[in-house]
């Protein structure tokens, strides 16, 4: 498939290489790889095309190179699974990418198959960006962490502790909190392939979020950043504010991952 990212790549043409019929080679791959041959092709598709677009090509020449029909349904489909627009993506990517094909060994199946690994991954996240909190409740800097769970499977994670070093200068400050947060979009495919949940790292778990945003309070003004999928979605914006010190994060899991997957209030306390 990746030998021909640049074809039109049919299901049949696939099941003929196989030396399968279209229906029990699209099971097969469904069943090791957790996705459908089709989806798999379209993803890698889009992730080629991303990285041609941070190199500079431009969207409609992007959309001729990988086959897509029009420059209309590649934008579509591009914004259907990163989450932000070519445009947005090219203007607010901190870094651009590294997409590797993934390996599933032999006997393995894809980490989408097991809904117990889903659910622990979807709790990690959370785990991940209270660290910093409970690391300044340890250096007594912070006497307060609440974690709610809000509709619509959201989670908002609150402290009153010091947050961010931040300066006066805003610029600086962008390139702060995008250095502790900004990541890239992940894809089913990457996500498969991430062994390491244990240490996922908060760029990572930004990643992770169909929606993140971060609200720091210093100094009698807040900043705050939007993230889509790791995304920055907008310059850094800066109020003023009579909030105390402190740092809220509200969240919702990517559901073209996580899917249908619900927190667990017993899980989140223990």
């Amino acid at each position: 498939m990746d030998d021909h990212i640049e074809q039109k790549i049919t299901l049949k043409e696939l099941a003929d290489r196989a030396g399968y019929s279209p229906f029990y080679f699209s099971k097969l791959f469904s069943e090791r790889m957790g996705i459908s041959p089709t989806s798999y092709i379209r993803i890698r598709k889009l992730q080629y095309a991303l990285v041609d677009l941070m190199a500079g090509y431009k969207v409609v020449d992007v959309a001729m190179k990988y086959a897509f029909e029009s420059h209309e349904g590649f934008t579509r489909s591009f914004t259907r699974l990163f989450g932000s627009t070519p445009k947005i993506v090219r203007k607010y990517l901190e870094k651009c990418p590294t997409y590797v094909m993934p390996q599933i060994k032999k006997g393995e199946c894809s980490r989408m198959k097991n809904n117990h690994h889903i659910i622990e991954d979807m709790h990690q996240i959370i785990f991940e960006l209270m660290k910093q909190s409970l690391a300044e409740v340890k250096q007594g800097k912070c006497t307060e962490i609440k974690v709610e769970r809000l509709p619509e499977n959201r989670i908002r994670i609150s402290d009153n502790g010091r947050g961010i070093r931040l300066s006066k200068e805003n610029e600086q400050n962008k390139e702060r909190i995008n250095q502790i947060f900004a990541g890239h979009p992940i894809t089913p495919l990457d996500y498969s392939a991430i062994e390491d949940f244990d240490n996922l790292g908060v760029q990572v778990a930004c990643s992770l979020c169909e929606e993140m945003s971060v609200i720091i309070y210093k100094g009698e003004q807040s900043y705050q950043q939007d993230y889509v999928k790791g995304v920055g979605q907008h310059e850094l914006i800066v109020r003023e504010c009579d909030h105390r010190t402190g740092m809220v994060i509200t969240l919702l899991p990517d559901r073209s991952i996580f899917g249908e997957a619900s927190f667990s209030e017993a899980y989140i306390r223990q």
